[in-house]
């Protein structure tokens, strides 16, 4: 009867163990990576001749699974992943100045990704929404087994009316216009470059 019971508990000791191991990837991955995929995009714009905030709202994913740092033998071994992470991002500034606000909504879970978003206006303050570039960063930072574990990646597009733009409608009433994605130019994609890490930063 004892050694049933060792031999339960081993058992799963053993599972336990396994399923420890299976919960990291077993090689580390840090790129080449894929794009990242702007799948909506709105401004709302003062109407020409008018002044007042420029309002961009947007969704942003990045496809990418990358290894975060390795897991100690303990723990099964292997090599934390960061996953794959989208998020909603606005990004308010005034009267078509440089940005004054912005916020972005993680829309993944336990990814361990913090995204932003910036206007670049280039060498003057104002924006023309016709024609601007936004600057994209994703930081990746966790605290795991008494380490801290991060990347950050940045990442710019260019967008312009005529362009990946089409004009929309403009109310009268507020005195502002639409401008969207084309469809035949969604999603814009954004490739990601590394700027800082500390884990798994290179390739053993």
């Amino acid at each position: 009867m004892q050694l049933l019971g060792s031999l339960g508990i081993l058992t799963v000791v053993l599972l336990w163990q396994t399923r420890v191991a299976l919960s990291y990837d077993t090689t580390p991955f840090i790129g080449p990576l894929d794009p990242w995929k702007v799948t909506r995009l709105n401004i709302t714009a003062p109407e020409p001749g008018r002044s007042g905030p420029l309002h961009i709202d947007l969704a942003i994913s990045n496809p990418n699974k990358v290894s975060a740092g390795t897991a100690p033998h303990a723990d099964g071994g292997g090599y934390l992943p960061f996953d794959p992470s989208a998020a909603n991002c606005t990004v308010e500034s005034a009267d078509g100045g440089t940005a004054v606000s912005d916020t972005c909504i993680e829309t993944t879970h336990y990814s361990y990704g913090v995204w932003s978003v910036d206007l670049l206006p280039g060498i003057t303050t104002y924006i023309d929404h016709r024609s601007f570039n936004l600057n994209f960063t994703l930081n990746y930072n966790v605290t795991r087994w008494g380490w801290v574990l991060y990347k950050v990646y940045e990442g710019t597009g260019h967008f312009e009316v005529g362009g990946n733009l089409e004009d929309g409608p403009c109310d009268d009433v507020s005195g502002t216009c639409l401008f969207t994605l084309k469809a035949d130019s969604t999603p814009v994609l954004i490739p990601p470059t590394m700027t800082a890490c500390k884990g798994t930063c290179k390739l053993n």
